[in-house]
């Protein structure tokens, strides 16, 4: 993992044009947060325009990571994008899913401790999940000539992440929580924009860089 990290970070400072895409999605944030809760329909109309923002974030910074770090392809991107964002409704259907029982711990008759945890051990389920599905989008653009299409090579990246299981949970899972870790942190000691930044950027290294670096180091098995 030591050699990985160093590839990653080499790879990061020859590519300045990656900080780009975690601060268009920190100014989206603060755009999307000024929409009005009340307004008929704000909040479908908030999670549909969340979930292209994060898309379009992870796509651009997906192609500046594969390409020369500077210029990005129109065909390409488009191409990326839509390996991103097939996954969402499946990602959606487990968030939906989730909310029986979340809506059950909230208000049955159960210790605070024991909804509280369980609330928490929800919200770690959703965000694993959005881990995994973008780290196999990040596997399958970096394998799309590989297949015929989007599905395969979406199906590609599936499996090599089945195939890796142990080290991609050990990845995803060590991501979410120093994630979780700078983002309390910057909101203890410097209140403002930086928890946003780190909100966006960290997930693009853990579920696009890695994964693609771990994939062209051929560190990775092969499904």
């Amino acid at each position: 993992m030591g050699l990985l990290l160093n590839e990653v970070r080499d790879r990061a400072l020859k590519r300045p044009w990656l900080l780009v895409p975690p601060l268009l999605g920190l100014l989206g944030q603060n755009v999307l947060a000024l929409l009005s809760p009340g307004a008929p329909g704000a909040m479908a109309l908030k999670a549909l325009l969340v979930a292209l923002l994060a898309v379009a974030v992870t796509t651009l910074f997906a192609e500046l990571w594969l390409g020369d770090g500077k210029s990005v392809n129109p065909g390409r991107l488009v191409e990326t994008g839509t390996l991103f964002i097939l996954p969402y409704p499946l990602l959606s259907a487990f968030g939906f899913m989730t909310m029986p029982l979340a809506y059950w711990l909230l208000h049955a008759n159960v210790p605070q401790a024991v909804s509280e945890g369980g609330i928490l051990l929800i919200l770690a389920a959703v965000k694993m999940a959005a881990f995994v599905f973008g780290a196999v989008s990040a596997i399958a653009a970096a394998r799309r000539r590989e297949s015929a299409g989007a599905f395969g090579a979406l199906l590609l990246g599936a499996r090599v992440l089945w195939a890796n299981l142990g080290f991609f949970f050990l990845l995803l899972a060590g991501f979410w929580l120093f994630q979780e870790a700078c983002v309390f942190l910057a909101r203890a000691l410097a209140p403002g924009p930086l928890s946003g930044f780190f909100t966006t950027a960290i997930p693009l290294l853990g579920c696009v860089a890695f994964p693609i670096e771990a994939w062209r180091s051929g560190r990775l098995k092969t499904a």
